[in-house]
């Protein structure tokens, strides 16, 4: 089920987790300090990198949608997955298409942070009515950026977000929240930037395409919460 998030209702929230990272970070920081040891100094491994890797190579399969063609592709200074694909629809007289655009975490100090930036740069596109939407994929929880994107070529609605084995969300502090509690389990939460781009009309309503671009962004969530991104 896919829903609107308030912008006033997700300041509520980021300020809380925070406040709540903050005390984490105390609690974890005062035997670190007595003892010398500091814990992400050497954080934990991440046990999926040559999976993350393959990703950028090959890409995904997505259920319900074919891929027509593939290719890796440095954008700005990062290695990116750029997927074409069309929708696998028995007896349409016309066949949907998208192109999925995937960037995963390349070490243990890697961490989401200009990601969305190689994307602007390279499309050269203005944008206007963006807004969140909540989805979810394998009972996990997403929130995704949509807006409505477009140059001097295209007009497309666009959706963003980092995903990780226990959620989503298009700003890296989810991550790092997420992360620093993996962490003090011995454990880490590897990341991956997903970006979705499905053409539309110029000048049309973007909600026109929310719900399509919603029920393509969960295909994409569930297949990396099944392979990649499982639980560690």
């Amino acid at each position: 089920m896919a829903s609107l998030t308030s912008p006033k209702s997700d300041r509520i929230l980021q300020i809380t987790l925070l406040i709540f990272l903050s005390i984490l970070l105390a609690v974890g920081t005062v035997p670190g300090y007595l003892t010398g040891k500091w814990q992400w100094q050497d954080p934990p491994a991440v046990k999926v990198l040559g999976a993350l890797k393959q990703i950028r190579k090959q890409g995904i399969e997505i259920p319900g949608w074919r891929t027509t063609e593939q290719k890796s592709m440095i954008l700005g200074e990062h290695p990116w997955s750029i997927q074409t694909i069309e929708s696998e629809t028995k007896n349409a007289t016309t066949k949907d298409t998208a192109t999925v655009f995937l960037f995963t975490q390349n070490g243990p100090r890697d961490q989401p942070q200009v990601e969305w930036s190689d994307l602007d740069g390279v499309q050269r596109w203005k944008r206007d009515s963006e807004s969140q939407q909540n989805f979810t994929a394998n009972q996990v929880p997403v929130t995704a950026r949509l807006f409505r994107a477009w140059n001097s070529k295209r007009t497309y609605a666009v959706m963003q977000w980092y995903a990780w084995s226990e959620g989503g969300h298009p700003e890296p502090s989810h991550w790092f929240f997420a992360d620093r509690l993996a962490q003090f389990q011995g454990k880490r939460q590897p990341w991956i930037a997903v970006s979705i781009l499905l053409p539309m009309e110029p000048l049309d309503d973007l909600n026109k395409y929310r719900d399509k671009i919603t029920a393509l962004a969960q295909p994409i969530e569930s297949r990396l919460l099944e392979t990649t991104l499982k639980s560690q």
